[in-house]
């Protein structure tokens, strides 16, 4: 799996470099220029989808302990997210971070049910974004006429993935990975604790798919506002760029770029999808291949700043907890000194 894995980036990592080449270092680096900065409002409005990318996991926490924060939500959510843009997880290496990150505050059971049913909102949300954007721009789409049978496509598996993951939820999914730990003998991770846990969160899940279809919504929704964000960025950009878009190409864009990464999700940090996939699209809408890279280029840039705010979030995270354990640690130790203390009396 991991020499699939690696040969997948060494690909991804090749086309790369022949975009590069084909498109020239030298223009792509003067239209980062030419947005100048446009590149500071995209990565600001960004914020504003990673909030209502909080707002989605936080609704789904339906008895949600007072101390947890939303902040903290917020820096869970982030770091988590870099997670997954780094590596090829399939989005499952930053749920478990999420989950991580709460559980002083949010039993580990509770933690990861949550972020399961987050990550399912967030599917249908996109899906609910990428159908109501190709029917607004079906008139507009007579240009990309080509591209309409396959996106439809991509939608059909999109739709069809989301129930799957809905179908295997309510299947006990966590028990069934802990009675596969326990076949395979992975030590700490099929004790019976773990097992508990694993029977908590499942029922977790089923609860709130029988009785919190409400905040189900609400949490779909927020994700939909999310994935919103997107052809407002794309505006944004190939505006600055001189490309005068049209509304609806910028919302044509978004959609059809969201099927192709979602097609290439094992690819890690959206190599190949992010940039080609972009010069694809806006060159068949009539802009350029040019401008279409471009217009990737400065999307990762926006990313990878994000990805820095979620790595660095995680590495305090873990600085914070170790030295809190440390303290934890500590402490029954020095209550045991003034026991002793107290038992022995003052000294003459």
């Amino acid at each position: 799996m991991r020499r699939a894995e690696t040969l997948i980036l060494l690909i991804a990592l090749g086309f790369y470099v022949w975009f590069l080449h084909h498109f020239g270092l030298a223009q792509v680096i003067a239209q980062i220029r030419m947005v100048g900065w446009g590149l500071g409002l995209t990565i600001a409005l960004e914020a504003v989808a990673r909030v209502a990318n909080t707002l989605g996991w936080r609704v789904t926490i339906a008895d949600c302990p007072p101390k947890l924060g939303f902040g903290e939500l917020f820096v869970a959510r982030i770091a988590g997210e870099a997670v997954d843009y780094i590596t090829p997880s399939a989005q499952l290496g930053g749920q478990f971070v999420m989950a991580l990150m709460v559980r002083r505050k949010l039993v580990m059971a509770i933690a990861l049910a949550t972020v399961i049913i987050a990550s399912l909102a967030e599917a249908v949300g996109q899906i609910g974004f990428i159908a109501g954007a190709l029917m607004a721009t079906l008139p507009f789409a007579a240009r990309a006429h080509h591209l309409l049978w396959p996106a439809m496509g991509g939608l059909a598996i999109a739709i069809g993935l989301a129930g799957g993951f809905l179908y295997v939820q309510m299947k006990h999914p966590f028990a069934m990975l802990w009675k596969a730990a326990a076949r395979l003998d992975l030590g700490h991770l099929a004790n019976p604790e773990i097992h508990a846990a694993a029977d908590a969160a499942d029922g977790v899940l089923l609860d709130f798919y029988a009785h919190r279809r409400g905040r189900l919504a609400l949490s779909c929704l927020c994700y939909f506002v999310a994935w919103s964000m997107g052809p407002v960025e794309i505006y944004i950009l190939l505006t600055l760029l001189g490309a005068h878009p049209s509304a609806m190409a910028a919302l044509l864009v978004e959609a059809l770029g969201l099927l192709i990464e979602r097609a290439t999700f094992l690819i890690p940090a959206k190599l190949v999808s992010q940039e080609g996939g972009k010069a694809l699209i806006l060159a068949t809408l009539g802009y350029g291949a040019g401008v279409g890279f471009a217009v990737g280029v400065l999307r990762r840039i926006k990313e990878m700043v994000w990805v820095l705010f979620g790595l660095v979030a995680l590495a305090a995270h873990r600085m914070l907890t170790e030295r809190q354990t440390v303290a934890d640690e500590a402490r029954p130790a020095a209550d045991l000194i003034k026991i002793s203390g107290v038992q022995r009396g003052p000294s003459l």
